[in-house]
């Protein structure tokens, strides 16, 4: 595993637990949606770095 794969899952892993924050804190809607999809395109982002 390289340097840019662990930065991708350190942040991967900091935006799902901000997410799950946020949602269960109560937060708008439309904000913890723009925070899982920011996490789900990092979790694109951090598969294609391990798959390549």
């Amino acid at each position: 595993m390289t340097m840019v794969e662990s930065i991708l899952l350190c942040l991967l892993v900091t935006l799902v637990i901000t997410t799950f924050v946020g949602w269960r804190a109560g937060n708008e809607r439309r904000d913890v949606n723009l925070l899982a999809g920011l996490a789900a395109l990092c979790g694109v982002g951090a598969a294609t770095a391990l798959a390549v």
